[in-house]
């Protein structure tokens, strides 16, 4: 708190403002309003971006199935901005509409609250230096997905327009593994699949949970009906045999 003192400290107070406010004051309640309602908008973005990403999995076309990433993946942004964005936009909205008094008495009462430090600065920095590369991340995170057709399997990855495709009849070897080691030695079962293509690929299956989740007995059977490979069994990634 000491340094948002000395970075962003309050401005001083002042109710005697050289150019009054024109517009009749809002009824009680209105402000705050919109702010919750900005704010649960900001947090429905959650199904938008979700939506985003099935839909642009299903450019892929048919398939027999598809894998996305974890609904976590989707919750950051929504919930970083609902939090940072609606009150220094409410602020900045009633400056702009001419409502000096109203907007000048609510940063007021929040530089009080916030023990003498300009909160609209503050929550200015949020917006911008946290909420934003927040959103870029997340952006970039819309082509994750796989898909399972019946002659391929097709992989978007993190920040690349490009669909890459796996030829299940070029596949050559699975692997299954079974989880991985803590710093503590100990072992977290948590179970992936790996394929390896005779173009000297290999296929993670869960890369599009991004480690998030857990492949399911479906998606394993599924993949080695279509390639008629056996699975063979290993501890951790570690132990994977070379391409």
């Amino acid at each position: 708190m000491g340094l948002f003192r000395k970075l962003a400290p309050a401005p001083a107070q002042s109710t005697n403002y050289e150019e009054k406010q024109i517009p009749e004051p809002l009824p009680t309640g209105v402000v705050g309003a919109f702010m919750w309602g900005f704010g649960i908008c900001l947090a429905l973005l959650f199904f938008l971006l979700r939506a985003a990403n099935h839909f642009w999995a299903d450019s892929d076309g048919t398939a027999i199935l598809r894998l996305y990433p974890t609904a976590a993946t989707w919750c950051f942004l929504p919930g970083f901005a609902a939090i940072a964005i609606p009150w220094p936009l409410t602020v900045w909205l009633l400056r702009r509409t001419g409502r000096t008094d109203e907007a000048n008495s609510i940063e007021n009462s929040s530089n009080e609250r916030g023990c003498g430090v300009d909160s609209f600065k503050i929550m200015k920095w949020l917006s911008f230096g946290v909420v934003g590369p927040i959103a870029v991340f997340t952006l970039l995170a819309i082509p994750m997905h796989l898909s399972i057709t019946n002659s391929a399997v097709l992989v978007g990855h993190y920040a690349s327009l490009k669909t890459e495709v796996f030829p299940l009849s070029q596949a050559r070897r699975a692997t299954m593994v079974d989880g991985y080691r803590l710093r503590d030695g100990s072992f977290e079962k948590k179970r992936d699949l790996y394929i390896d293509f005779a173009d000297g690929r290999r296929l993670d299956v869960n890369a599009a949970g991004d480690g998030g989740t857990q492949i399911s007995d479906a998606t394993v059977e599924l993949l080695l009906a279509k390639t008629g490979l056996n699975a063979v069994h290993v501890s951790t990634r570690e132990e994977l045999p070379g391409i």
